[in-house]
Formats: C-alpha cells, sequence, structure tokens
C-alpha cells in the first residue's frame, strides 16, 4: 500500500501543477530546463515528457505552445512509425565500420571481364539514404536493396583486396592488408608522448548548402574560413599539436554535430572561424572579434550571434536563457582567457606586415556551436566582408597565412599560461 501511494505522489511531482498560476509558472520553466537539458543530452525519452508538461503548463497559462505541440508530433509519430532496431549505423566508410542489427549477412562475389564486385547483404536491416563513395579505384556503393535488405557494393574493374568481420554486431570491412612486420621501439615511444599532447578542434564556419556571409565581389565566408582552417591546422600540428578539423571539404555540417565532434574527440580547445557581415545601417565597419559563449545585454554582440545561430530553430529567447543557464562558470573563465590570448597575438602578428587592422575586441555572446562543447571554446570573426580592405585580405593566401600563425601563438600562449 505504501509503495502504491509514493508512486502515486512521485507521478503527481512530475506532472504539472495547475492549483495555482504561480505553481504552473513555476513548473513551465523546470519542464522548459528538462527539455532543454534533454535536447543537449540527445535524449528523446525526456524530450517527450517534458514536451507533455510544457503544453500542459503552457494550456493553464494560456501560452503559445504551438512550437511545442509540433514538435511532440514529431517525436512520436516518428516513434510509432520507425523500427529503429533494424536501422544501420555507418561510423565511418574508409575503413568501413557499421553497426549493424542481429541478423543475417550474406557475402558473394561477381567477378565478370572488367568488373569486380565484392557484395554483402545484410538481412531486415534499413538505411536512411543512399551513400557512394571513391577510393582510388575502388567505388563503394550502400543502399537498399528492397524492403528488408541493405546491400553494399565494393566494385572495380581490377581485382583488390577485400576482408570483412562481424564482431558485437558490428561490421567490419578492410580495402588494404595490414602489415606484419613488428613495430620498433621508436615508433612505441612516438605513440607514448602522441597521447600526451593537445587535442584541438577547428571548426570553419558553415559550408554546403550554407554559404555564410556573402561580402563584395560574391566572397563566401565558407570558402575563407575553410582556407584558414587548413592553414591554422598546419602551424598547429607542426607546433606538436593534434588537430582535427568539423570539414575538411565544402559540405554542410549542423551545428550541433560540430560540437559532438569536439566532445567525442575529447578536445582540449574548441575554435570555431568566421567572418563578419555588416548590417545595412553601418558604413563599412572592419576589424578582428572574437567572441566566448555567455549571456550578453551588448546589442552589438546579439546582432552577430543572431547571424551565426540562424540555422538553430524552435528555441525561443526564453529557451535560450534556460540554456545559458547550465553553462560551467569556470568554462566561461577558461574561454574568455583564451579569447584574450589569441585575440592579443593575432593582432599582433598581423600587424607586422599589414596597416589599420583594428582591435574589434572580445566579447561574451550567445554563440549555440559553442553550448554543448566541454572545453574552452571561442568563436572568431576574422573580419568583415562587406569591408573592401578586409575582404579582399580574407581571400588572400599570405594574410590568411599571418591570420593562422595569430591564432596558433596565442593558443601556445594560452596553454603556457593555463597548462
Amino acid at each position: 500500500m505504501k509503495k502504491i501511494i509514493f508512486l502515486f505522489l512521485f507521478s503527481f511531482l512530475l506532472a504539472c501543477n495547475t492549483t495555482s498560476k504561480n505553481n504552473a509558472y513555476h513548473d513551465y520553466y523546470k519542464y522548459q530546463q528538462m527539455y532543454i537539458e534533454s535536447l543537449l543530452d540527445n535524449d528523446k525519452n525526456n524530450q517527450i515528457k517534458a514536451l507533455k508538461e510544457l503544453i500542459e503548463c503552457g494550456k493553464y497559462l494560456d501560452f503559445n505552445i504551438k512550437a511545442y505541440k509540433n514538435r511532440l508530433k514529431e517525436l512520436t509519430q516518428i516513434k510509432k512509425q520507425s523500427d529503429f532496431s533494424r536501422y544501420i549505423k555507418i561510423h565511418s566508410t574508409n575503413p568501413l565500420r557499421i553497426t549493424i542489427p542481429k541478423t543475417k549477412v550474406k557475402h558473394f562475389t561477381i567477378k565478370n571481364r572488367n568488373s569486380y564486385k565484392e557484395v554483402i547483404d545484410i538481412k531486415n536491416a534499413i538505411t536512411p539514404k543512399f551513400i557512394k563513395r571513391k577510393f582510388g579505384k575502388i567505388t563503394l556503393r550502400i543502399a537498399q536493396f528492397d524492403k528488408n535488405t541493405v546491400r553494399i557494393v565494393y566494385s572495380s574493374s581490377k581485382p583488390f583486396y577485400f576482408k570483412y568481420k562481424i564482431l558485437k554486431n558490428k561490421l567490419y570491412v578492410e580495402l588494404n592488408p595490414k602489415k606484419t612486420t613488428p613495430p620498433i621501439k621508436k615508433a612505441n615511444i612516438k605513440k607514448t608522448a602522441f597521447k600526451n599532447k593537445k587535442i584541438i578542434v577547428i571548426d570553419p564556419g558553415h559550408g554546403g548548402k550554407d554559404s555564410g556571409g556573402i561580402g563584395i565581389g560574391k566572397r563566401y565566408e565558407k570558402y575563407a574560413v575553410l582556407a584558414i582552417a587548413k592553414k591554422l591546422k598546419k602551424y598547429l600540428s607542426q607546433k606538436g599539436y593534434i588537430v582535427y578539423l568539423t570539414r575538411e571539404k565544402d559540405i554542410f555540417i549542423p551545428l550541433k554535430k560540430r560540437t559532438h565532434f569536439a566532445n567525442l574527440k575529447k578536445a582540449d580547445l574548441f575554435i570555431s572561424l568566421h567572418c563578419n557581415i555588416a548590417p545595412k545601417h553601418l558604413k563599412s565597419p572592419h576589424g578582428i572579434e572574437t567572441y566566448y559563449l555567455s549571456p550578453t545585454k551588448n546589442e552589438r554582440a546579439i546582432e552577430v550571434a543572431r547571424l551565426e545561430n540562424k540555422e538553430i530553430k524552435g528555441l525561443n529567447y526564453l529557451d535560450q536563457r534556460v540554456i545559458l543557464n547550465f553553462l560551467n562558470k569556470d568554462r566561461m573563465i577558461d574561454s574568455q582567457k583564451l579569447a584574450i590570448d589569441i585575440q592579443n597575438n593575432m593582432l599582433k602578428n598581423l600587424r607586422k606586415k599589414y596597416f589599420n587592422v583594428r582591435d574589434g575586441g572580445v566579447r561574451p555572446a550567445p554563440f549555440w556551436v559553442l553550448v554543448g562543447t566541454q572545453m574552452p571554446s571561442i568563436l572568431i570573426e576574422m573580419g568583415y566582408l562587406t569591408n573592401p580592405v578586409e575582404a579582399k585580405r580574407l581571400f588572400n593566401k599570405k594574410y590568411q597565412n599571418e591570420l593562422a600563425k595569430g591564432i596558433a601563438k596565442g593558443v601556445e600562449e594560452y596553454f603556457k599560461k593555463n597548462p
């Protein structure tokens, strides 16, 4: 009997308290926090629970809950219509690594005069998209062959090495024979030292369908930031850091995946690179600005963040404030220190060779690409594409080099002060 009463009270505590407007108002924001936290954790079950209570509280308070209703409908419909246990998950394509359902796998080879194919059929499986990749002279295709079969095909005009294995619901494919020569001692020492190095993730903003800002002479932000990111990776690697880019080419990657990538790599720093676009009412502004994640009342910082956050949908102003309440204060302080060191070194390095490089300052701003990171993180606006001088410079290789060197020096200085 006591257990039944406890369960009843527990379920009551989880429900929206509509005994008064004050109580409902309090619960509304409590469930908003629960919803935002579940978004950051990618926890769909808690998203559904929180949305149901938000809708109940919102109805009582006469709030606009249309967005929450639509989101709940999306989540519950997907859950009913899809059998998630049958979906394959592709971790990488070269080498191929796939999580597959507990099912039968069939392998066979097709040989013709000028065609060699290695085929793997995964039964009772689903893939949501068609994939085609080329590795030298070998082409990989992954597609839904029929309603219940995912087919993987490697093809080439000449015979090639192919080996596959399945371990704990994971399919592994190798296209290159492993070397059997024993590792030498020097290589082992290098590997141990490699583990102790700092890991840095560089995020070239935008990409693919998201061009970012478009400046004077139809200069696209996505191209400038990628070129500078590659140079920065080179200079940081030369200094001994382990460096990853969130994108190596002109492709679109959602903001949440960029953050998730940095967390997976267990990065020590996250640096997002962007170029600025001036609002129409400002006449040809210029300068370099570095931002760290934090609430702010500065109108200019809010305007810049709004432009960079346009991909994020479904979060109103109150949702955004709730997210900022989850931020780790120590990490914000470390991010501010990193921003100051990088801003100073960028300016110092560029001013040796270029005139009129303006200091736009270090500022707090709510950039959502930085929200989920678990390490000190900053976003750099490296200049204005709407300024004729800076637009030209940002696409100049020599200027890009000096800019990248300045950022690398800033990273070095930060780690000297904060080992």
